[in-house]
């Protein structure tokens, strides 16, 4: 097969990247939780979301990275390397929503490094109900007829710079400054089929993620895994009550409490969350993320694990929205390979709340 890929200088500022539809069914959300191993109950139990003030089960926020990470590089070819994204969650896309996700190119220049690169903007994912449900922007570096091969980003990100809310709690305040270790995505080595059953989800089907002819002869001399794939990977599960009996496994405290239903439920998403972030607000067991800013760096491959650290940056005090009362809080989540090069640092806002 031959994949095509553009070089910067035809790109010209302001062209439309070619639209894609994708139809968020029910079984796509399950397929992401497959691929993922993200096993957030709002995304695929469609009772729990409205328990929790959705409309229907609705879009991850990884979900919604892949797809402007296949929107960019369907564009592109193979042979762009996507740098960063920045994506903002304005309203939900659920379940049997009909997706078009659309974008252009902003500018086209090159930085100190003598890399070509190319700013897209007016990223937007869109349906029936929310014309803009979704927004975004990323930076991609390309090949260049005149500077060769696009480079791969290794340099190490900084700290986000974020100036305190003057009207922090004072919980949160205790928590700034700390590093927490968050969990290992993926724990295990991560395979050549975690990476497909992601391509399958996404329909992403760049060849840098499944050929490996073309792979092996790509300046990545081998199969890598999508820059916006989370991959927590087999064995995820036992921590929401699915697979906890092999031997070994931590039966989870909800279990044994003799918690059933909807009230399991809210135990067990209320420890992924914990897991995920620096802390949990008291008193504020749904979380909904807001916005996202990614920096990608070395790729994962098959093979590798890694590890991660999350930080507070920030945290608002209480506000009222049409999920409920709650907090928005800011933090950073890196993640290193087991070779302890960077992979991403990803800074998320989520809102935290309680339906009212």
């Amino acid at each position: 097969m031959k994949y095509r890929s553009l070089y910067w200088e035809d790109i010209e500022e302001g062209q439309a990247l070619p639209v894609i539809k994708y139809e968020l069914s029910l079984l796509r959300l399950v397929a992401m939780v497959r691929a993922s191993g993200h096993y957030d109950y709002v995304h695929f139990d469609r009772e729990y979301a409205r328990s929790a003030g959705a409309r229907d089960a609705f879009i991850a926020t990884h979900h919604v990275a892949g797809l402007y990470s296949r929107l960019v590089t369907d564009w592109s070819g193979p042979e762009a390397d996507l740098r960063s994204l920045t994506w903002s969650m304005n309203s939900q896309s659920c379940a049997d929503d009909l997706l078009t996700i659309t974008g252009k190119v902003g500018r086209k220049y090159t930085n100190d490094q003598s890399e070509f690169l190319v700013d897209l903007v007016d990223l937007n994912i869109g349906h029936e109900r929310a014309p803009q449900a979704a927004s975004a922007s990323a930076t991609l570096a390309l090949p260049s007829r005149a500077g060769g091969p696009a480079g791969i980003s290794g340099s190490s990100a900084q700290r986000p710079k974020v100036d305190p809310d003057p009207l922090m709690p004072e919980f949160a305040k205790a928590m700034l400054g700390k590093v927490k270790e968050g969990l290992r995505e993926p724990a295990r080595p991560l395979t050549e089929d975690e990476i497909h059953l992601w391509c399958e989800c996404v329909e992403d089907w760049n060849p840098l993620y499944w050929d490996r002819e073309y792979a092996a002869s790509s300046r990545y001399g081998g199969i890598i895994a999508p820059p916006a794939g989370i991959f927590f990977g087999a064995g995820s599960s036992a921590r929401v009550g699915v697979g906890y009996l092999k031997p070994g496994e931590e039966v989870p405290q909800a279990v044994s409490a003799g918690l059933t239903g909807v009230a399991l439920l809210q135990e067990f998403r209320k420890s992924l969350i914990v897991a995920g972030m620096p802390f949990m607000p008291p008193g504020l067991p749904e979380v909904a993320v807001v916005r996202s800013s990614a920096d990608y760096y070395t790729p994962l491959r098959p093979g590798d694990s890694t590890r991660t650290r999350q930080e507070l940056l920030n945290c608002s005090p209480m506000k009222r929205t049409r999920l409920g009362e709650g907090c928005f809080v800011t933090w950073v989540n890196s993640a290193f390979n087991q070779r302890e090069e960077r992979v991403r640092a990803v800074t998320l806002t989520a809102f935290h709340y309680r339906t009212v």
